[in-house]
């Protein structure tokens, strides 16, 4: 049992990083190495942070060490042009042909219709308490997100899901025209479609519990 516990302890300590110059430890979510993989060969990526870009370069560094996904695409506060939001007029790309990753919703005033919402990650104590969550983080529970089914697995298979439908080959129409945001809406759709039906399903069933087949489509 205390192998068990060590394993499980040593699992959680991974991907943990101290930053002696802001006094702070961060913690890169599960499946993050995968997730960067499998995303990249499909979209150009950046990293837009409100920190500053001492900050945002380390941040890039944990995450990209070698350079692969993100080489020189990291945005910081000090690039915005608007104070304390974020917009897309300081990344290389139409406005049409963007998709945004990111937790917060407030910050993306004029592009809300881009953005696909994250669920926060609380993995520390310190988490919980700054946005008044009354509960145990998941370092309190020594518990993480699972690597299968967690929140960036899930995320993917909803990009990977816009991405083929903005290139399918079997349309007629002309790709320069072509919105994604419109797919945005359109896979937004159909994970409540999904949604609803399972539970349908579940009810006819006579079962309290959601279908495994929406796992994949609705935390983000």
């Amino acid at each position: 049992m205390l192998v068990c516990l060590d394993l499980i302890y040593d699992a959680l300590r991974s991907n943990l990083f101290k930053l002696d110059w802001i006094h702070m430890m961060t913690k890169l979510r599960p499946f993050v190495h995968t997730f960067l993989k499998e995303a990249s060969s499909l979209f150009e990526m950046y990293i837009y942070t409100m920190g500053e870009r001492p900050y945002a370069l380390e941040m890039a560094n944990f995450l990209d060490p070698r350079g692969i996904y993100f080489h020189s695409r990291v945005i910081a506060q000090s690039d915005s042009t608007r104070r304390h939001q974020k917009g897309l007029d300081v990344v290389l790309g139409q406005e049409s042909a963007v998709l945004i990753l990111d937790d917060t919703e407030v910050v993306w005033g004029k592009h809300r219709e881009n953005l696909i919402l994250m669920d926060k990650y609380h993995f520390f104590t310190s988490s919980c308490r700054q946005f008044g969550l009354k509960c145990k983080s998941l370092s309190e529970r020594r518990s993480d997100e699972n690597e299968a089914d967690g929140a960036l697995a899930s995320v993917l298979k909803v990009l990977q899901r816009i991405h083929g439908l903005f290139f399918d080959p079997e349309r007629g129409d002309n790709i320069i025209e072509r919105d994604v945001r419109q797919h945005q809406k359109e896979s937004l759709n159909f994970v409540r479609t999904k949604l609803l039906h399972c539970i349908e399903v579940a009810n006819i069933a006579g079962k309290n519990r959601y279908c495994k087949s929406i796992e994949a489509y609705t935390t983000y």
